[in-house]
């Protein structure tokens, strides 16, 4: 029975454990799916102050500074709330779809002139973040800092990624990223800051003339017939222009308080020439003689980067730069100086090109004083009118070139007429100088044929004399050989003959000593046949007395003892 109810009490228990576990994952559990974050809203605590949206301490009632971001989270249903909102996304963009300057049409040139200019393609962002709760800020403050508790514009950007932000309290605006190409620098200006209005200290003026005929004929009277004065650059922490640009990159600066305008460094060209019937911009002016002279001029000019910041100082853009300084005084440098010189000085190419260079050096010179880089001023068309020409229908005079054009052809003629007598006296004396050769050369051959002839003959000389006294020698030592041989062949028979003299002599002198130590020439002989005996082959027996047959080795050893035994000597006779 006991059993039974423990059982009972286990199941009750697990279903209400069960049930409980579902109700409370149900009921408690807060699901923040992916890319999103929970705002936590409490529903008891204290109330919140007057204006005051979000909870900043602790048990406030109402919009929680914190959030959940992705994930499982548990909260009492009954104390919380919650809001799934999206998380904050910074696109770090696409490179592959940026837009360069190779690609830009002419309208879109013309906005980078104009300082308007923004590259196109999938750029990095940035998040400009706005708090929206905070004290009030001071009267003419607009950006805050971070760590403040001021509401307003954050001064720090949130970067490419992604953030976990509360809507309620911040607000995030999207911006491009400040992107600077290859052969462009970025002039920075600070939109806020501490004002200062100093005047650039080497230069107070500012060119400001219309680029028509009835500006002022001298340089000097254009550039004192509009002043400005113009603010020295900014330092860091100032509002203004900064000196420092910015190198090729990518930025992450807030435009809400720093302006970056685009510059392309390098060389540009500015022309003023005929484009059409209804646009010629060519400089009219009046020459020493009174011919009206038409010039179209294109100018080749660039910026530095270390005068970049100046510039946009001074003018804002490259517009103004074209519009204040360049333009204007190429058509008051072309007048001073153009005055100066006769119609048919533009016509002649010395006096031309003399006219081009003291152009470029003025216009070096004053385009130098604002930053303005000149490498040259090339004069590209050139019109000579008469004076009672109409400046409308185009009538050109013809006479002055023709005159001139004549006189030049008579003098290219005379001297190509001298060229050609010079040219002919040197084919003459060429042609004399190529027969002296053909001579000389003939010479040559004739008298190398002559030495190669007696070369030869020497040689062949030499060499029969040489095989002859080479013959001569070779007998010589043929001879000396054979009466070497025979001189050899005498010693060898002579040494020959000693020496079988000497090998006779040896032995009869040893037969001599052998009979002597005999004794006599009997007993040599007898050892002499006991030494060439051969009683292998012969056997001798004894039958008896007076019979021979002995044994033969018997006989042998009597017959030796019989021979080596001493012959007795007779008896001396020792009487006295």
């Amino acid at each position: 029975m006991i059993k039974r109810y423990a059982t009972l009490a286990l199941g009750i228990l697990l279903t209400v454990g069960g049930g409980g576990t579902a109700l409370f994952w149900s009921t408690f559990r807060i699901y923040v799916p992916e890319d999103h974050c929970a705002v936590l809203i409490r529903k008891t605590g204290d109330q919140l102050p007057a204006g005051q949206l979000v909870a900043t301490e602790p048990g406030q009632r109402g919009i929680q500074e914190k959030v959940l971001g992705p994930g499982r989270h548990f909260r009492n249903p009954i104390t919380w709330d919650w809001e799934i909102k999206p998380l904050v996304v910074i696109p770090s963009g696409d490179p592959g779809s940026w837009e360069w300057i190779h690609s830009l049409d002419a309208r879109r040139r013309d906005q980078l002139r104009a300082g308007t200019f923004k590259f196109k393609g999938q750029f990095p962002m940035i998040g400009i973040v706005t708090r929206k709760i905070g004290q009030e800020l001071p009267s003419g403050e607009v950006i805050v800092e971070r760590k403040s508790n001021y509401k307003g514009i954050l001064k720090e950007v949130l970067t490419p990624g992604t953030y976990k932000i509360n809507p309620y309290m911040y607000a995030i605006e999207l911006h491009p990223a400040v992107v600077i190409p290859a052969g462009f620098v970025g002039v920075v200006t600070n939109l806020f800051g501490d004002a200062y209005f100093g005047l650039q200290p080497e230069d107070t003026t500012q060119t400001n003339t219309t680029p028509v005929d009835d500006a002022p004929s001298s340089s000097a009277d254009l550039a004192s017939s509009s002043t400005s004065h113009a603010r020295a650059l900014a330092e860091p922490g100032r509002r203004g222009t900064l000196r420092d640009v910015l190198q090729p990159g990518i930025y992450f600066i807030n435009p809400k308080i720093q302006k970056v305008t685009l510059i392309e460094i390098g060389y540009n060209e500015f022309s003023q020439i005929k484009v059409d019937e209804s646009n010629n911009l060519r400089i009219s002016f009046p020459s020493d003689t009174g011919y009206n002279i038409r010039v179209g001029v294109t100018v080749v000019w660039g910026i530095q980067p270390k005068h970049a910041a100046d510039i946009i100082n001074e003018f804002g853009n490259i517009d103004r730069v074209i519009d204040k300084i360049i333009e204007p005084q190429i058509r008051s440098i072309c007048r001073n100086i153009g005055s100066t010189y006769a119609a048919r000085d533009f016509i002649q190419g010395e006096k031309r090109e003399m006219f081009q260079k003291d152009l470029t050096q003025e216009l070096q010179r004053i385009c130098g004083e604002k930053n303005i880089e000149v490498i040259i001023a090339l004069v590209r068309e050139i019109e000579v009118h008469a004076p009672s020409a109409s400046t409308q229908d185009g009538e050109v005079t013809d006479d002055l070139k023709r005159t001139i054009q004549q006189s030049y052809i008579a003098i290219e003629k005379q001297l190509t007429n001298d060229k050609k007598r010079i040219a002919a006296a040197v084919r003459a004396q060429l042609e004399e100088e190529r027969k002296k050769v053909d001579i000389a050369r003939e010479t040559v051959l004739a008298e190398t044929r002559v030495k190669v002839a007696n070369i030869i003959a020497e040689g062949e000389k030499t060499a029969a004399r040489t095989d002859a006294e080479a013959g001569l020698e070779v007998a010589t030592i043929r001879q000396e050989v054979a009466a070497l041989i025979a001189q050899r062949t005498e010693i060898l028979g002579k040494a020959t003959a000693d020496v079988e003299k000497l090998k006779k002599g040896a032995e009869a002198k040893g037969y001599e000593m052998l009979v002597n130590a005999l004794g006599s020439g009997e007993e040599y002989n007898l050892y002499t046949f006991a030494q060439n005996f051969n009683p292998e082959s012969i056997r001798l027996f004894f039958a008896g007395d007076g019979t021979f047959w002995t044994d033969l080795s018997r006989f042998e050893e009597v017959g030796a003892a019989k021979i080596l035994q001493p012959t007795p000597m007779a008896p001396t006779d020792t009487t006295p």
